[in-house]
């Protein structure tokens, strides 16, 4: 059954705004104001330009983590976009309840399902090769937050591109997995959900402990918690654990069950 996600939306409408862009240059701005001219009452909210650029992956991960802390019916955009002026699609997907609009380079893969509807955005004037967030996908949100529905934005496509959110290993006594994001303040948040009960983990051959919460580690102290995203993440009590190792994304860890 196709839901109908327009109920969900109300004039003026809210667009979050997630990219790359970083806060030096005026790109951010841009985008903002061409929304602006098409929809002056919209709601745009930044959840973060500070992403490393080009970095797909850790854009599709921060927009599963907060894309449902905002009402049903808001339109996420987001622009990771190394293949500007290419092939690539730009689409709108429904999904979920909310609107995302971006590029079809698997930004977008871990909030699709199996009811999710992908359009790929009609272009009708000639467009810059290097800024088709300011050109295509900042008005595409525009004007969903006024009401206009996908359909009469692009045409429904049953092709996308869509990677898995990486899965882990288990043995009776193990779980091998990875670190797939790394937070402004340094933790290492695994592929290892919540809800498996873990004893300790094992990352650069040094044994870590699960915790409670940040300051349940003494000073300094490396431990394990349970992430507010639903992953085990690696942390310290005041202290940035990748600025005193030399860990990165992709990263083997493993973990063992109680």
């Amino acid at each position: 059954m196709k839901v109908n996600f327009k109920m969900h939306i109300s004039f003026p409408g809210m667009i979050t705004f997630l990219s790359d862009f970083g806060d030096r240059d005026w790109f951010v701005a841009a985008v903002k104001g061409e929304i602006l001219k098409i929809n002056k009452k919209v709601l745009i909210v930044d959840i973060t330009h500070r992403l490393v650029p080009y970095d797909i992956n850790s854009a599709a991960f921060v927009l599963k983590s907060v894309y449902r802390n905002f009402p049903a019916g808001t339109i996420h955009l987001v622009v990771i976009d190394p293949g500007v002026g290419s092939e690539r699609k730009p689409i709108i997907v429904e999904s979920t309840g909310y609107y995302f609009v971006g590029p079809d380079n698997g930004v977008f893969s871990y909030i699709y399902n199996k009811d999710s509807r992908v359009y790929k955005i009609n272009q009708k004037k000639r467009l810059s090769s290097t800024f088709h967030a300011r050109d295509i996908f900042g008005p595409s949100a525009a004007r969903l937050s006024k009401g206009l529905s996908p359909e009469v934005l692009g045409i429904n496509r049953k092709d996308y591109v869509k990677f898995e959110f990486p899965k882990i290993k288990k043995t009776k006594r193990r779980i091998y997995g990875e670190v797939i994001y790394i937070d402004h303040f340094g933790n290492l948040i695994t592929n290892i959900p919540n809800s498996t009960d873990v004893k300790e983990l094992y990352i650069l051959k040094r044994k870590v402990l699960v915790k409670r919460f940040y300051g349940e580690g003494k000073m300094d102290e490396i431990i394990v918690i349970k992430g507010s995203c639903g992953f085990y993440e690696v942390a310290s009590n005041k202290r940035n654990v990748k600025a005193i190792s030399s860990v990165k994304i992709g990263m083997k860890i493993i973990a063992r069950c109680s």
